[in-house]
C-alpha cells in the first residue's frame, strides 16, 4: 500500500513538474552545430567537447553566390523521384563521427533548376524560382504542390530510417534559405491573380498591382506612405506577406502531420530588427505575428546580427524576443561569426573575404562568450555555425566551446525571467508604411537596437501588439522608434498600458503621423507634447508619464538613452556605454576596453560567481568591482 502510494504521489508530483515546465515556455532544443560541408575533423571536435546535436542540411540548390550548398548530389531528383541514398550518406557519414549523433534536418524547399524549367514547360508562370521571387513562387499552385510533396517524402523518410535520433525540423525557403523574398513587388500571372483573390478576400475593390516605381516611393519625405493615396501599396506589401506566411504555415501544418508531437518544427523567421534597405517591408518578414502563434511552429532562427559584432558591440537578435517568449516559442541563435582561421574560399574562384572576422584569439574568445552568454541569459538553443570550415579551428576556441556547453546545461533551461526595465517596441503595422528603398530606414530599428546595446542596462524587444497583453510591470522605459501608425485602438492601448505610474516613453522622427486613413504632422504633437522635427531630444511632462521626443534619428543617441533611462530610473549596471544582458540570476557584460570597473546590481546578493573564470567577488550595497581584459565578456551567477 505504502509503495502504490508513493508511486501515486510521484506520478501527481510528475504531472505537476510538466505543468510548470509548460508555463515556463519551451525548454531549450539543443546546444549544436552546423557546416555546410562535412567537416569531419571538427564533428569529432565537438563530438569531444559534448555537442551530440548536428544540423544537416542536404541542399538541391544554389547559395546567393551561384554555388551549391551541399557537397553530396542533390536529393531531389525528378517529380517523385529522390535518391534518398544521398540523403542516407549526409546522415551516415555523421553517425560514424558520432554514434550518439542526434539530428536537426534542413529541409531544402527551394526550387530545383529541373523544376524551375518544367513548370514554364508546362504552362506555369516561369516565375517560380523561390530563391530569388519567393512570393512568385508562393502563389504558384503547381510550385506548392511538387514542393510539398518532396517535403512529405523527405519527413516520412526521415521518420522511418533516423526515427528518434531526429530532433527537429527546419524548413527552408527563399533568398539564403531564411524564408525572405526578393521579388521587390514584380508579380508574373499566378501572383497577378492570387492578389486579385486576396483583394476579393479582403472585400477591398479591385485594383492593379502597384507599378515599381510607385512601391520605390512614398508620399511623406519618400519614408512614410499615405494611406490616403497609397493604400494599394500598402496593401500590396501585406499581401507579398501574407502569401508568404500562408506558404509557411501550410508546409509546417503539413509538416506536423507527420511527425510525433515531441518532434520540432522550426524555420527562419521575423527579422523585423535586422532587415533594412529594400528588405523590411517587400521581403516579407513583417507578417511574423501570424506564424508566432501558430501551434505547429515550435521555435525560430536567425544570425545574430550582421550589424554590431565588432567588439564593444552588443550583438543582438534579429526578431522580437518577447514576442517570441510571450507567445510560448523557443529560439535558436546562430553564432555564425567569423574567427580568424575561417575558410573564406568557397572554390578557387569565389570568396567571401569581405566578410571581416574578429582580429585575433582574444577576440574570438570574447566575441564567443559574448553570443554563448547572450543564448544562455535568454534559455535559447544555439548551433555554432560551422560554414565552410575552419571558425573553430584552434585548441582554445574549442576549450571555449566545451565550457560553454557546460554552462549552457546548467543555465539555459533554468526557467528565469528578464531583469530588463527598457522595452524597445517594433510595429510591423507602421513599418508597412516605410519605404524601404529610403537610407533612413535603416536607422528605424537596426540602429535604434545597436544604440540600446551601449545603455550599461539589458533592454527587451516587444511588438506593439504585445502591449495588450504582456505583464509589463518591470518596465519603466519604452521605446518607439517606428510608431508612425496610432490608430484610434491603439491610442487606447498606448494610454492603459504604457502613459501611466510615471513610465518614460521615447519616440523619434514622426510618431503618430498616421491615424490609419491620413496623414498629418500635426498629431505628433499632440501625442509627444513637441512638434515634428524639432531639433535635438525634448522631454515633455505628461499626466502620469513623460514624452521624450528626438525629432531626428541622428538626435536619438545611446547618450541621449541613457539620460532617459536614468531619469525613468531604471538601474544602470555600468556606466561604460557596453552591453548587458541580465536575467533573475544572470548577468552578462561584454567590452572592447577593459579595466576596473564598478557594476550595479538591481537586486541585493552576498557575491557573484563570473562563471568563466571561477572566481568569486564580494557584493557590497549591490556593487561590486570588477576588472575585465581587454576585450572581455564576463558572465556572472548572482549567489544569494
Amino acid at each position: 500500500m505504502v509503495k502504490r502510494t508513493l508511486i501515486f504521489l510521484g506520478v501527481i508530483l510528475n504531472v505537476v513538474a510538466c505543468c510548470a515546465r509548460a508555463a515556463e515556455g519551451p525548454a531549450p532544443l539543443a546546444f549544436s552545430y552546423r557546416s555546410f560541408w562535412p567537416e569531419f575533423g571538427a564533428m569529432a571536435q565537438f563530438r569531444d567537447a559534448g555537442v551530440d546535436t548536428v544540423c544537416i542540411f542536404a541542399a538541391n540548390s544554389d547559395n546567393s553566390l551561384g554555388k551549391p550548398y551541399c557537397k553530396y548530389p542533390p536529393v531531389w531528383r525528378w517529380f517523385g523521384k529522390y535518391d534518398f541514398g544521398s540523403l542516407d550518406k549526409q546522415y551516415d557519414d555523421v553517425l560514424a563521427v558520432n554514434s550518439n549523433a542526434e539530428f536537426i534536418c534542413m529541409v531544402d524547399l527551394n526550387t530545383p533548376v529541373w523544376l524551375q524549367r518544367q513548370l514554364s514547360l508546362q504552362g506555369h508562370s516561369a516565375e517560380c524560382e523561390s530563391f530569388t521571387m519567393l512570393s512568385c513562387a508562393c502563389a504558384n499552385p503547381a510550385w506548392r504542390k511538387a514542393t510539398g510533396d518532396y517535403l512529405e517524402a523527405v519527413v516520412r523518410h526521415m521518420e522511418a530510417r533516423y526515427g528518434d535520433r531526429v530532433k527537429a525540423y527546419l524548413l527552408a525557403c527563399g533568398q539564403t534559405d531564411e524564408w525572405m523574398d526578393y521579388s521587390r513587388g514584380v508579380a508574373g500571372r499566378t501572383k497577378t491573380q492570387a492578389w486579385k483573390t486576396w483583394l476579393q478576400r479582403h472585400d477591398k475593390a479591385e485594383v492593379p498591382v502597384p507599378a515599381l516605381d510607385r512601391i520605390d516611393r512614398a508620399a511623406f519625405e519618400n519614408l512614410i506612405r499615405d494611406p490616403a493615396t497609397e493604400r494599394d501599396v500598402i496593401d500590396y506589401a501585406q499581401f507579398t506577406g501574407d502569401t508568404v506566411s500562408e506558404t509557411v504555415l501550410g508546409f509546417a501544418a503539413k509538416t506536423r502531420s507527420l511527425i510525433p508531437r515531441q518532434r520540432k518544427i522550426g524555420m527562419f523567421f521575423g527579422y523585423i530588427l535586422e532587415l533594412t534597405g529594400s528588405r523590411m517591408v517587400w521581403a516579407g518578414h513583417l507578417e511574423y505575428e501570424r506564424l508566432y502563434v501558430s501551434p505547429d511552429i515550435d521555435f525560430f532562427i536567425s544570425p545574430g546580427t550582421y550589424g554590431d559584432r565588432p567588439m564593444g558591440g552588443g550583438s543582438g537578435f534579429m526578431v522580437p524576443n518577447g514576442t517570441r517568449r510571450l507567445n510560448g516559442k523557443g529560439f535558436l541563435h546562430e553564432i555564425d561569426h567569423r574567427t580568424p582561421t575561417y575558410n573564406c574560399n568557397l572554390d578557387e574562384y569565389v570568396s567571401i573575404g569581405w566578410m571581416v572576422p574578429w582580429k585575433d584569439q582574444s577576440e574570438t574568445d570574447a566575441g564567443l562568450k559574448r553570443e554563448f552568454a547572450l543564448a544562455i541569459v535568454n534559455q535559447t538553443s544555439l548551433w555554432c555555425f560551422d560554414m565552410w570550415g575552419g571558425v573553430f579551428k584552434t585548441p582554445e576556441t574549442m576549450r571555449l566551446v566545451g565550457q560553454s556547453k557546460k554552462l549552457w546545461n546548467k543555465y539555459a533551461a533554468m526557467p528565469l525571467e528578464s531583469r530588463a526595465e527598457v522595452a524597445l517596441v517594433v510595429d510591423p503595422q507602421s513599418a508597412r508604411l516605410v519605404n524601404d528603398q529610403n537610407p533612413l530606414v535603416g536607422n528605424i530599428y537596426q540602429a535604434t537596437r545597436n544604440k540600446l546595446n551601449r545603455l550599461g542596462a539589458p533592454f527587451e524587444v516587444f511588438s506593439f501588439n504585445d502591449l495588450a497583453r504582456a505583464d509589463l510591470a518591470q518596465y519603466k522605459m519604452f521605446v518607439f522608434p517606428g510608431l508612425f501608425e496610432v490608430t484610434p485602438e491603439k491610442a487606447a492601448i498606448l494610454e492603459k498600458h504604457v502613459f501611466n505610474n510615471n513610465r518614460t516613453a521615447v519616440f523619434a522622427y514622426a510618431p503618430g503621423i498616421s491615424d490609419g486613413k491620413t496623414l498629418d504632422a500635426g498629431r505628433v504633437q499632440k501625442l509627444t507634447g513637441t512638434a515634428f522635427k524639432t531639433k535635438g531630444v525634448n522631454t515633455v511632462k505628461r499626466e502620469g508619464w513623460t514624452a521624450v521626443h528626438a525629432g531626428a534619428y541622428d538626435a536619438l543617441t545611446p547618450q541621449a538613452l541613457r539620460r532617459a533611462a536614468v531619469a525613468a530610473g531604471v538601474t544602470v549596471y555600468c556606466e561604460d556605454a557596453v552591453p548587458v544582458y541580465a536575467n533573475e540570476k544572470l548577468v552578462a557584460i561584454h567590452m572592447a576596453r577593459g579595466g576596473e570597473k564598478t557594476i550595479t546590481l538591481p537586486i541585493a546578493c552576498q557575491e557573484v560567481k563570473e562563471l568563466y573564470t571561477g572566481r568569486m567577488i564580494p557584493v557590497t550595497e549591490r556593487r561590486f568591482t570588477y576588472t575585465f581584459g581587454t576585450p572581455d565578456t564576463a558572465l556572472f551567477e548572482m549567489i544569494q
